[in-house]
């Protein structure tokens, strides 16, 4: 048996109102095309199909071909789960139905796991689809259990549904989720896609263990949770700059006798990178970009001192997919400390401190005699107030 796994599609996502439709889409069809090259079983979406509730038409028409395409065309069943940010109730429409066309779909929390079973030469490989749960929801199926956490809220479904699982079956779990050991939170990395407070979230892993294969969604970086087969597949494209170091793939899993598990993670041809150019802002339009790396996805963090007027739209003159702006400048307290003022300090000798310490550079001469004219006037001032009060 044969699957690739994948998740966090987030289909409709636009970026500073930039959409990404155009790069789904072409997404989409590469992970077609290895599915049908790799002669896989199955292809299981892990959450998140959507990247919010009430998607817009034209991202329900790039999914609803793709699955279409699959699952009619080229036979491959689909099985699919519900993220957080998918709406449970919109994507379990029809989803009784859809079954006989090979997609199973669970999208709204319930209390015993949807089961799918399919075959090959070594007999059945049980599925099992846990689309994402809120304790809440949890909460009224377990009257009298005390669920304030997501870990409580899973262990009390994964008891649940313990006594139906085989384990000396092949058993592959479908889950939206933080799953890490909780004696050793760190062993998942995040991207800022993702939110959390305080680690209320995360679901201990270890309960996993005994399933041949784990495919999780949630983490947008490819990587799995203390054991090699517990696998984010991490999400298809960059979704923000902090995901920008790491390349994206699918998992392509196969497993004939229990226990003979193989992985291997597949990057996939996208139509555009993304990146962030750093520099000064004439420096960077006169480093025009050739051939595809025009049409890159662009995150610029300037050098320059001073504000350039126009800046974003001079940019994407050069570059049609620039994202956002920010100057790159030294944080208070990130290159020394900010040293006690003292009022027996010239305020000019204050300021050139401070402006060392946010730029990391010494003012040059004619900066300083801006500023020792404009404390000499102030100064000046000031005694004028003090002889006369009224300002007269």
């Amino acid at each position: 048996m044969k699957w690739i796994h994948t998740s966090d599609l987030h289909i409709g996502k636009q970026i500073n109102e930039f959409s990404l439709l155009e790069d789904q889409r072409f997404f989409l069809d590469q992970l077609a095309k290895l599915a049908q090259n790799e002669g896989a079983d199955a292809l299981l979406l892990s959450g998140d199909l959507y990247d919010r509730s009430v998607p817009p038409a034209e991202a329900v028409k790039v999914l609803d071909e793709f699955l279409s395409f699959v699952t009619l065309e080229l036979k491959i069943p689909v099985l699919a789960i519900a993220g957080n940010h998918d709406s449970p109730q919109r994507l379990d429409f029809c989803s009784r139905l859809l079954r006989s066309s090979g997609l199973y779909i669970a999208g709204q929390y319930q209390k015993q796991w949807e089961k799918v079973t399919l075959w090959d030469a070594w007999g059945p490989v049980y599925f099992y689809l846990c689309p994402y749960l809120e304790p809440a929801l949890v909460r009224a199926d377990f009257p009298g259990k005390e669920l304030r956490s997501f870990d409580d809220a899973f262990a009390a479904v994964f008891a649940q549904n313990l006594p139906q699982i085989d384990f000396t079956k092949r058993n592959v779990l479908l889950a939206h989720g933080f799953f890490s050991y909780l004696k050793n939170p760190d062993s998942v990395a995040r991207s800022e896609s993702e939110v959390s407070l305080g680690g209320s979230d995360l679901i201990d892993a270890k309960r996993l263990e005994d399933f041949d294969y784990v495919a999780l969604g949630h983490i947008h970086r490819p990587q799995s949770t203390g054991r090699e087969h517990l696998c984010y597949s991490g999400s298809p494209l960059k979704y923000s700059q902090s995901e920008i170091p790491y390349s994206k793939s699918v998992v392509v899993a196969e497993i004939k006798e229990k226990g003979s598990l193989q992985l291997k993670r597949q990057a996939l041809p996208l139509l555009r990178d993304m990146r962030i150019i750093q520099g000064y802002f004439d420096q960077i339009l006169q480093q025009a970009p050739k051939g595809r790396e025009k049409e890159d996805l662009i995150f610029f963090s300037l050098l320059d001192r001073t504000l350039i007027p126009n800046a974003m739209n001079r940019l994407r003159a050069v570059y049609p997919h620039a994202l956002g702006l920010s100057m790159k400048r030294q944080q208070i307290g990130q290159g020394g400390v900010l040293p006690a003022q003292k009022a027996s300090k010239p305020v000019k000798d204050l300021f050139e401190e401070f402006y060392q310490l946010v730029t990391g550079e010494k003012m040059i001469k004619e900066q300083g005699e801006i500023i020792k004219n404009a404390c000499d006037c102030l100064q000046m001032g000031g005694e004028a107030d003090e002889a006369d009060p009224s300002g007269i």
